[in-house]
C-alpha cells in the first residue's frame, strides 16, 4: 500500500473508525514491546489474534506499522547518505562527521 493510499483510506474514515484505529495502534505497539525474546511482527500479532483488527481497517493497521518498523532503532547507528547542501552544488556525506560533534538533522517540507 502507498503512502497516497494509506492516506486516501484514513481521510475517508468516520470519527469512530479512527478512534478504534488509535486504539489498535496503541495495542500493537504495547503487545509488540510485550513480546519476550524477540519484537514479533505485526503480522504475527494479528494472525495469532492477540490484538483484534476489524476487516476494514487490517491493511492500514499492517501499513502504518510496517512503516514504523523501517529505519534503524533506538541506539543503532544512521544508514550513511550523501545531501546536497542549499545554495550551493556542494555535497556532504553524513559519515564525514563521524567522531567529531553530535548531528541533529531536520527534515522537513518549506514548500
Amino acid at each position: 500500500m502507498t503512502k497516497e493510499q494509506r492516506d486516501r483510506m484514513m481521510t475517508s474514515m468516520s470519527q469512530e473508525q479512527r478512534a478504534e484505529f488509535r486504539r489498535i495502534v496503541s495495542e500493537l505497539g504495547a503487545e509488540m514491546k510485550a513480546t519476550s525474546g524477540r519484537r514479533a511482527t505485526v503480522r504475527e500479532l494479528v494472525e495469532s489474534r492477540k490484538v483484534e483488527v476489524p476487516p476494514p481497517l487490517c491493511e492500514v493497521v499492517a501499513a502504518l506499522m510496517e512503516r514504523d518498523e523501517m529505519g534503524p532503532k533506538v541506539g543503532e547507528p544512521a544508514p550513511d547518505f550523501c545531501l546536497k547542501r542549499l545554495e550551493s552544488e556542494k555535497r556532504v556525506r553524513l559519515s564525514s562527521f563521524q567522531g567529531q560533534r553530535p548531528v541533529a538533522m531536520v527534515f522537513g517540507s518549506y514548500t
